[in-house]
């Protein structure tokens, strides 16, 4: 027979369009980390200082003074900066996937991917500064966004893990004038027996 359950045993669940959000988060996140280092090694290989497209972003709230500055604030800032620009764009393809549900995850992310190729050549590198759209070039940019679409490629499988309720001992909970049914699996446990009877006199 069909068991409900009370409303403080159910295990707790998010909404589906917050699970979507969360999903394209971990995305972001994963991208974003992989990212920032693909660009400490094309730094190196270009044997450049590894902190050098870390200062560059920092320009947005430095200026100029980030080409000479060396290791200092504008290296922390412009890596923070990039980090929160993958993590924003993860979470907003998350809001955005279910709005295409018959065009395959792959393709929905290429897709994406170069829309923010688009923006960040017209709107994000130029607010940097002058220069900066040659330190983000495509040869540095390119292997970005394909790490970045690897990275939304998992989207289907965050989202599958969070939209599941994790089992936190949920018990049924049978309708009033009805037998209990346990859980398969799930003995339920028995009732203790009730202690002997006792005399009123000690002997």
């Amino acid at each position: 027979m069909p068991t409900s359950f009370s409303p403080e045993e159910r295990g707790p669940a998010l909404p589906v369009s917050l699970c979507r959000v969360v999903a394209g988060l971990q995305c972001g996140v994963m991208g974003g980390a992989l990212i920032l280092v693909w660009f400490v090694i094309q730094s190196l290989l270009s044997r450049e200082f590894w902190w050098t497209r870390f200062n560059v972003a920092g320009g947005l709230f430095y200026g100029n003074t980030v080409y000479h500055s060396g290791l200092s604030r504008a290296t922390l800032s412009g890596a923070a900066l990039l980090l929160l620009y993958y993590c924003l764009a993860g979470m907003l393809f998350g809001a955005l996937a279910a709005s295409v549900p018959r065009i395959p995850i792959l393709l929905r992310a290429a897709l994406y991917v170069s829309l923010l190729h688009a923006f960040a050549s017209y709107c994000l590198w130029p607010a940097m500064g002058v220069f900066a759209a040659s330190w983000f070039a495509w040869k540095t940019v390119l292997p970005a966004d394909l790490l970045l679409l690897l990275a939304l490629a998992r989207f289907p499988a965050y989202d599958r893990r969070l939209a599941v309720a994790p089992d936190a001992g949920i018990h049924p909970v049978a309708p009033a004038g009805e037998p209990f049914e346990p859980l398969p699996g799930k003995p339920a446990n028995p009732l203790p027996s009730p202690p002997p009877p006792q005399d009123g006199f000690n002997s």
